[in-house]
């Protein structure tokens, strides 16, 4: 049982008895623990059964704290390696132990000094049993030195060091943790639900399968589920890309995310818990903390090489000088930790510089693929195009009756009652000629197919081709041309009758986005050669489309299928890819590509099968995404040469007699410090 043993405001130790029991899923419990409401910090302590919780108290609460823990799903968890985490406490104590090496007769020293080395002393010991050369041996190798001389002062010295040095790298550590959960928290939004018989309204979070949630016009759509009363005209561009909205009603499944545009709605919520957008985004929080790049990979094995090689320096050294101080010099410099440490924490500090600036990275490995693409694949809808639409085509059947400035202050007087895109759109043109209201009669508004009115004692209908034919018997034969022609420019086309007669149509087409190519052509600054379009538009329109904004190549009519296919020839050409896009289809291709990209308004899968998601709707992001990845880089490789060049010099300079055992241990640790207060100043450059 979970249980707390000490709080105080904004803080809480907690006892889990699962770390004694499974301590392997240590790190597994961190990233947990970071991605609750509120938490600012956390530190754990496997052999103890101990979890010390930092959190914001206006945010969330010990008992709300616990109750998440309580529900955690250890048969989620997964094993990694946890390295014992260090607290102000453990300083002092180490303070004490160096006085007492000051004070107490010699005999006596070795007690404090021997009982607070000795985790260090047992941690070497089980590496070295295990057969595995880590910074921890010569760690205890040089401490062990000190200790069998009889000098308690140096050792309790080098210890208290090791422990400064640990702490302070695990402070910096954990800072950067806090920065990135803190911009990645979910939220919750208010909702309102049948319980009981009684309209409640409760928090999304508290959504369970089974509630019926009540939807009006602006609601966010919280839980995927099925329409049980009501009609409504629902926006799925978060969903689709498609900027239309379609109509729901009973029977229809309706998908997390997405917004009533129109209409009242009851629905049944049949996918939350586990399945809701809250645990996405700690799925979200979960893999970007725990992802593993190849340069961390590279330079995790290259810190375990330096440490034979410092071994192997420290043996040559005595052998030539038999001097036990020069030895335990040399094995106190080790490259280990900045080597290993700076990398994730320079990954970390541009994630959550990017998350500033409306892009979430998730992990190492999306910044270290997006340094090296070469070639950017463009979704069309909802991507290079804006949800809403443009009027490009208004067309007068009746120019006598209805000309075409006449028609578009028609229809804009009447489409203003309307809070559908193609109604805006149309308002919007009208407004941007200036074009006068036209008195008219009540309006009335048909779901998901278009408006009734009357204009000078004439009845009058906006809508689809299906309602006016359908409903009103209206005859599109001796206009198939004309309509022919717009839908094969790829129009989404208005059409207006008056008495029975069909007088006009409106031709709306996608909105490009305006900083389009001017964000294509940042990225050519930047290294990208290959810009590709991907459209399910016909061949002229895409090529309109790909001269206009200065593209390479493009595919048209494009299915799912045939955007893998893409986008594995152009890897088999050798190329590295990019891939931006945001509809639920477009899962497999995010997935394919090198690094995948979701726009803000994507479907949830997209999000999920994305290496990074842009967080504001413009595609800035995605240069400022190239910029950071390949600063990334530079920092991380600049660290490595910094450390390698810096611990060489103290190597050299302990090898030669230069420095006590005290001196090494406190250059190399001020010099690993440095290199990771150096990456995590990457968090605020640039503003």
């Amino acid at each position: 049982m979970i249980v707390v043993v000490h709080r105080l405001p904004g803080r809480i130790r907690v006892r889990v008895p699962q770390l004694r029991t499974m301590p392997d899923c240590a790190a597994w419990l961190k990233r947990q623990l970071l991605s609750f409401p509120g938490v600012t910090g956390t530190r754990l302590r496997p052999e103890a059964r101990s979890a010390v919780i930092t959190y914001d108290v206006a945010a969330t609460s010990d008992e709300q704290l616990l109750a998440k823990l309580r529900s955690l799903d250890w048969a989620q968890r997964t094993e990694g390696e946890y390295e014992t985490e260090y607290c102000g406490g453990d300083n002092l104590l180490n303070i004490g132990g160096l006085a007492l090496s000051q004070l107490l007769p010699k005999k006596w020293a070795a007690l404090p000094t021997l009982l607070l080395t000795s985790s260090t002393l047992s941690e070497g010991a089980h590496q070295l049993a295990l057969r595995k050369l880590k910074v921890e041996v010569l760690d205890a190798l040089a401490l062990g030195l000190s200790m069998a001389r009889g000098d308690y002062r140096t050792a309790m010295l080098t210890q208290s060091l090791l422990t400064l040095g640990e702490y302070m790298e695990q402070q910096t550590s954990r800072h950067s943790d806090a920065l990135l959960a803190s911009l990645m928290q979910p939220r919750e939004h208010p909702v309102w639900v049948e319980r009981d018989g009684q309209s409640v309204e409760i928090q999304s979070e508290a959504l369970v399968n089974g509630d019926v949630m009540l939807l009006g016009p602006g609601d966010n759509i919280p839980a995927d589920g099925t329409v049980i009363r009501g009609v409504g005209l629902i926006n799925q561009a978060s969903m689709t890309g498609e900027g239309v909205p379609v109509r729901r009603e009973v029977g229809a499944w309706i998908y997390a995310g997405t917004q009533v545009q129109d209409g009242n709605i009851a629905v049944r919520a049949e996918r939350v818990g586990d399945d809701s957008s809250t645990a996405n985004i700690r799925r979200f929080i979960t893999d970007s903390l725990s992802q593993r790049s190849e340069t961390q990979k590279v330079t995790q094995e290259m810190a375990d090489r330096r440490v034979a090689i410092t071994m192997g320096v420290g043996a040559a050294v005595f052998a030539m000088t038999r001097d036990w101080q020069r030895l335990a010099s040399v094995f106190l410099v080790d490259y280990s930790c900045a080597l290993k440490l700076s990398t994730p924490i320079a990954f970390k500090s541009i994630m959550y510089r990017a998350a500033r600036n409306g892009l979430l990275l998730k992990g190492g490995r999306a910044i270290e693929q997006l340094a090296a693409v070469d070639t950017v694949v463009f979704d069309k809808t909802g991507t290079l195009t804006h949800g809403d639409m443009l009027v490009t085509d208004v067309v007068s059947f009746d120019p006598e009756r209805t000309w075409a400035e006449r028609l578009l202050a028609i229809a804009a007087s009447v489409e203003e009652h309307s809070n559908h895109p193609l109604a805006r759109a149309v308002v919007a043109a009208a407004e941007h000629h200036e074009l006068p209201h036209i008195n008219h009669g009540e309006v009335e508004y048909v779901i998901a197919h278009g408006l009734l009115s009357e204009l000078d004692d004439h009845q009058m209908v906006i809508g689809s081709r299906h309602f006016l034919s359908c409903h009103y018997d209206i005859d599109f034969a001796p206009y198939a041309d004309e309509i022919a022609e717009l839908e094969q420019q790829g129009r989404h086309l208005l059409f207006i009758g008056l008495d029975n007669q069909l007088v006009g149509m409106i031709g709306l087409q996608d909105n490009v986005r305006e900083e389009a190519a001017q964000v294509i052509a940042q990225l050519r600054e930047h290294g990208i050669n290959n810009v590709v379009l991907l459209t399910g538009d016909k061949a002229e329109k895409a090529e309109q489309l790909a001269a206009e904004l200065g593209i390479d190549r493009f595919y048209a009519q494009a299915t799912p299928e045939s955007k893998v296919e893409v986008v594995r020839q152009l890897q088999e050409q050798g190329h590295r890819v990019l891939f931006v896009g945001d509809g639920i289809n477009d899962a497999p291709v995010l997935t394919q590509a090198n690094v995948g990209l979701a726009m803000n308004q994507s479907t949830e899968l997209a999000q999920q099968a994305a290496d990074a998601v842009l967080l504001q709707d413009h595609l800035h992001g995605i240069v400022a995404a190239r910029e950071l990845s390949l600063e990334a880089m530079k920092l991380v490789n600049s660290n490595i040469r910094l450390t390698e060049w810096v611990n060489s010099s103290i190597m050299l300079a302990a090898a030669l007699g230069w420095l006590t055992p005290t001196a090494s241990a406190l250059l190399h640790n001020g010099t690993t410090l440095g290199v990771l207060l150096r990456s995590l100043a990457a968090k605020n450059a640039g503003k």
